[in-house]
């Protein structure tokens, strides 16, 4: 044989291989699951129909269907929007829709956030709450704990009795005291505008102490400029008036993948409990949200939320 021959067998067989492979590849995410009353199913390739896990990958063929007042949100790939699911257009048969109009760069970040959520379903591999320990806990730094923040308004955050008083004390690269404030309450503790400026790129130390546990600590750091306005610039399409095909739940629990692919966590918990407050029966703001306390140390915490995202998303009888 050739070696032109074999060489456009191997260049053939390469082709085919690459083809299959793309076509097993998700094009959508279920972003959204409001069973209702009613009920949302997933039919995937040799499978039945079933309940939807939070942030199931799907795949071209794949099919979608709601019951009564079921409604699902998938968001598909490489920034070419979302579809709802809702009875009226049941059942919906996965496709890789046309790109959307908008910039490169806009669909750069909606595909690059996409692909970030897709990788997100998780399996349970964690302890159950009903067999967790229930005593009493000592105080607990919620954030920011092992994240960056952006710059600009900053909140210590923990968890703990009401029976204690506690002090907060920051600490900057050396070793030396920014900033203390003692005798509060167990409530969120804003850093105040009169203390002294965090400077960007710099890694902070801060304290919480009670006279009956003692002291723990949690760093952080203040993200660069140019990493901050590449940010901001990203968060700035994933508004409502910039992203308007995009629900309002999808927009944050997007806003919160973009965040958490940055290390802003501390920022990334803020914007899933805003939206949780809004739409508390979505699993999906639920199952990011364990994924945020998982990656900062919080595996209790991440435990729960996780039970919250499976529960949300059980069939209902």
């Amino acid at each position: 044989m050739r070696a032109s021959s074999r060489a456009g067998i191997v260049a053939a067989v390469l082709l085919l291989a690459t083809t299959v492979a793309g076509a097993s590849d998700p094009v959508a995410v279920v972003t959204e699951i409001q069973a209702r009353s009613g009920k949302v199913e997933v039919k995937t390739a040799g499978a039945e129909w079933q309940s939807p896990k939070p942030l199931l990958s799907l795949r071209a063929g794949d099919q979608v269907r709601a019951v009564g007042d079921g409604r699902a949100v998938l968001l598909f790939t490489g920034g070419r929007g979302t579809q709802v699911v809702t009875a009226a257009n049941s059942p919906f048969t996965i496709q890789a829709p046309a790109a959307e109009g908008g910039s490169d760069r806009a669909r750069t970040v909606l595909g690059n956030v996409t692909s970030f959520l897709i990788g997100q379903q998780r399996d349970k591999t964690y302890q159950s709450l009903s067999v967790r320990s229930v005593r009493a806990q000592p105080p607990l730094i919620l954030a920011p704990r092992d994240t960056r923040v952006l710059p600009g308004p900053l909140t210590f955050e923990w968890a703990g009795s009401d029976r204690l008083k506690y002090r907060v004390r920051l600490l900057g690269p050396q070793g030396a005291v920014v900033w203390e404030q003692s005798g509060l309450e167990r409530r969120s503790v804003p850093y105040p505008s009169t203390a002294p400026a965090l400077t960007a790129g710099t890694r902070y130390k801060w304290e919480l102490q009670t006279q009956e546990y003692g002291a723990q600590s949690a760093s952080f750091e203040v993200a660069p400029a140019a990493d901050v306005t590449r940010v901001r610039d990203s968060l700035a399409l994933l508004t409502p008036g910039a992203s308007r095909s995009y629900p309002p739940a999808t927009l944050a629990l997007m806003r919160a993948g973009l965040l958490f692919q940055e290390t802003l966590y501390a920022d990334a918990r803020r914007e899933l409990l805003t939206a949780i407050a809004t739409s508390p029966d979505e699993p999906t703001l639920r199952l990011l949200l364990g994924h945020v306390y998982d990656r900062t140390g919080l595996t209790q915490l991440a435990a729960t939320e996780f039970d919250e995202a499976e529960a949300l998303s059980a069939p209902k009888n």
